[in-house]
């Protein structure tokens, strides 16, 4: 913490005033050029035996140096070292948080558009679905509906809320809150189902599930068991909502695309066998328009609105939530459990829709099964990868990196 002057040897304090002190009276400095520049300058003043009577009160310490005036950076002893001004170092900003539920969409992205982005969805968004297909897919759907409610119960029965300090912010408190809404919402959805029915005079026979549908309704148990994890079963009540928005997102992004109508007559010559009155009317629907207007007007809107987009986003931050709290060793069987489940859904999702032909109209299957139902054999691969790796989004494998993760952030505060 001492420096010596280079050009008499003096050794004092490393202090920047003191050094300019020094080099001020410093005969062997001020003969050199470099000195006699300083001088010339104004960068140094005379030293206080040169002062003359009545002079400045500086080097008294009455007044401050003015040459040292953005030389010198002076603290009082009630100022940190790190200054709140402009040239302040700016504070580390906390690591974001991982995210599973963004890895599991970004790794089987294409799997979940071609899930949610059916023909019966464009033709539905376009208004050129037929009732036969829109009362197909409503009759199976009511089945998934119903089975959604047993399996929120049980994924309540799976929570065990720990003795913490801070209760709302816990994970698992978290989790039992939204599944609470979430068993509520359900309820409402039943209920929102058969008034639309009503409504639109939507004649929806009693069928029985069809495999898709069941398979559907097999995994929600599954995930539910008891030999299931509460993450495994939040994966899969995201992923379900998740297909419902998208999928009818992706219906709704149709509806600007159909012509619209027009009380433009033409000419009975153009059309003899059609009424003038009649062509291109609006004042007048047809009968089997709807079920169009329940498309429109109640099941797109339901699936789309604000608040389910809201209610899904919910259900995507406990799962993110609980996914951090995994720390159980490496997190590698959590991860490889939640992407298949997260993949059994899709591929189940992506089944439930009627097949439709180029206008709308539910298509003949063209294979039966083995029950002569028609319907096509389902394929769904429930295995983990082939070599049992689970790429973790965070880096590493499994779950593991959160905990890494969450001492760095709290390491950096």
């Amino acid at each position: 913490m001492r420096v010596r002057c280079l050009h008499c040897g003096f050794v004092r304090a490393k202090n920047t005033t003191r050094q300019v002190e020094h080099l001020a009276g410093c005969q062997e400095f001020l003969s050199s050029t470099e000195g006699q520049q300083a001088l010339a300058n104004g960068d140094l003043v005379l030293t206080p035996a040169e002062v003359k009577p009545g002079g400045s009160d500086i080097w008294r310490g009455s007044a401050p140096n003015p040459n040292l005036a953005g030389v010198v950076h002076r603290r009082g002893p009630n100022k940190s070292r790190q200054s709140t001004g402009a040239n302040a170092t700016p504070a580390r900003p906390a690591a974001p948080k991982p995210s599973l539920a963004s890895h599991l969409v970004t790794k089987l992205s294409a799997a979940l558009a071609e899930a949610t982005q059916k023909s019966f969805l464009s033709h539905a968004g376009c208004g050129t679905l037929s009732a036969a297909a829109l009362k197909q897919w409503l009759a199976q759907e009511i089945h998934i509906s119903r089975a959604l409610v047993p399996f929120v119960g049980s994924l309540i029965g799976k929570v065990r809320i720990p003795e913490t300090s801070n209760l709302t912010s816990d994970p698992t408190y978290r989790a039992i809150d939204l599944l609470c809404s979430a068993v509520n919402n359900m309820k409402k959805e039943l209920e929102f189902l058969e008034s639309t029915k009503r409504k639109y005079d939507l004649r929806v026979d009693m069928e029985e599930p069809q495999p898709a549908t069941q398979g559907f309704i097999d995994l929600l148990a599954s995930a539910s068991s008891p030999d299931s994890s509460l993450l495994e079963g939040l994966v899969i009540l995201w992923a379900t909502e998740h297909c419902f928005r998208v999928s009818f997102q992706y219906a709704g992004n149709f509806k600007s695309t159909m012509p619209a109508s027009s009380s433009y007559q033409l000419p009975s010559y153009l059309n003899p066998s059609a009424p003038s009155s009649t062509m291109y009317s609006t004042s007048e629907k047809r009968a089997d328009a709807q079920h169009i207007a329940a498309l429109h007007e109640a099941f797109i809107q339901n699936w789309t609105s604000a608040n389910f987009v809201r209610f899904v986003s919910a259900c995507k931050s406990i799962v993110d939530e609980v996914a951090n709290a995994q720390t159980t060793g490496n997190g590698k069987t959590e991860m490889t459990a939640c992407e298949r489940r997260f993949k059994q859904a899709i591929a189940m999702w992506g089944q439930i829709w009627p097949e439709v032909d180029g206008m709308g109209e539910e298509e003949e299957r063209a294979e039966a099964g083995a029950n002569g139902s028609g319907e096509k054999p389902i394929e769904i691969d429930d295995d983990a990868d082939a070599d049992g790796a689970a790429d973790s989004p965070y880096g590493g494998t499994g779950l593991g990196a959160i905990d890494a993760h969450n001492r760095e952030s709290v390491s950096a505060q």
